[in-house]
């Protein structure tokens, strides 16, 4: 039987493959979302899910949508970590973000499940994160 041969940085971290990265994302349901605002930095968590290839969360009025409206670039990052073992994962999704605008696209996202743990009643517009680059990193135990 022929070994999986595992990828490594230059730091010791395994590099997931795009497979285990899109894997990951499918099990969770809380991330960070990264963008530029007023020329600096922001980052803000969103509940989300995935739709294909696609990130989505639904969100109100603010820095996100304005974000989206723009079809800005943005990152959206998840993780585990075990700080007794110092073993964990880490997976970073680029792309452009976009408000989903078509009442029948809008209808189905709507059957995915995904709710905001927020105010709901204000969070009515879809966001789509179209990843572009998706990349990601294990940290093993050290035998």
């Amino acid at each position: 039987m022929a070994e999986h041969l595992v990828d490594h940085d230059w730091s010791g971290l395994e590099l997931l493959s795009n497979d285990d990265c899109h894997t990951l994302l499918a099990s969770t349901s809380v991330g960070r979302l990264g963008f530029v605002e007023r020329g600096g930095p922001v980052i803000l968590p969103v509940n989300f899910t995935m739709d294909g290839l696609a990130i989505v969360f639904r969100t109100g009025e603010g820095s996100k949508l304005s974000t989206a409206m723009m079809q800005r670039p943005v990152c959206f990052e998840i993780d585990e970590w075990d700080s007794f073992s110092h073993t964990g994962w880490s997976v970073l999704a680029k792309g452009t973000a976009d408000e989903v605008l078509d009442d029948d696209e809008i209808g189905r996202l709507e059957r995915l499940p995904v709710r905001p743990w927020s105010r709901p009643d204000l969070r009515s517009h879809w966001i789509r994160i179209m990843v572009e680059e998706l990349t990601g990193r294990r940290v093993v135990p050290v035998p």
